[in-house]
This record gives C-alpha cells, sequence and structure tokens, in this order.
C-alpha cells in the first residue's frame, strides 16, 4: 500500500528498528512505528526524507546500497 500525503504536517516518528524491504519504493520499513508527537516547530521542508531512513538503515548494517 501507497500512501500519498500533503507535506503540511510534521509528526515525529519512533521505532524500534529499519529494516530493508522490498514491498514498499524507498526500500525500508520501520519496524514497530508509532507516532510520538505533532511538531508544529518544524515545517514540512525541514522534515527527514526516505533519504535518510535509508542512511540510518547503512550505518546500522551496511546493506542497502
Amino acid at each position: 500500500i501507497i500512501v500519498y500525503v500533503r507535506p503540511e504536517l510534521v509528526v515525529e516518528v519512533a521505532f524500534n528498528e529499519v529494516q530493508a524491504s522490498t514491498q514498499y519504493p524507498g526500500g525500508v520499513a520501520l519496524r514497530f512505528a508509532r507516532i510520538k508527537r505533532y511538531r508544529s516547530d518544524k515545517t514540512a521542508a525541514e522534515a527527514d526524507t526516505i533519504d535518510a531512513v535509508q542512511e540510518i538503515h547503512r550505518r546500522i548494517t551496511g546493506e542497502l546500497s
């Protein structure tokens, strides 16, 4: 499932693990993801991107080149 959203609200997401996944276009999945809080102090332009999540996965596992 792909969900497209308007880039208006910024949320802080906590997760237990980032794992490689062929099911998603970004190539990663967040395990046990949950919204911690809304970030009214941040704009959508300041939010992390899928590239940042992929980099977290690369640093931890050395995978997803």
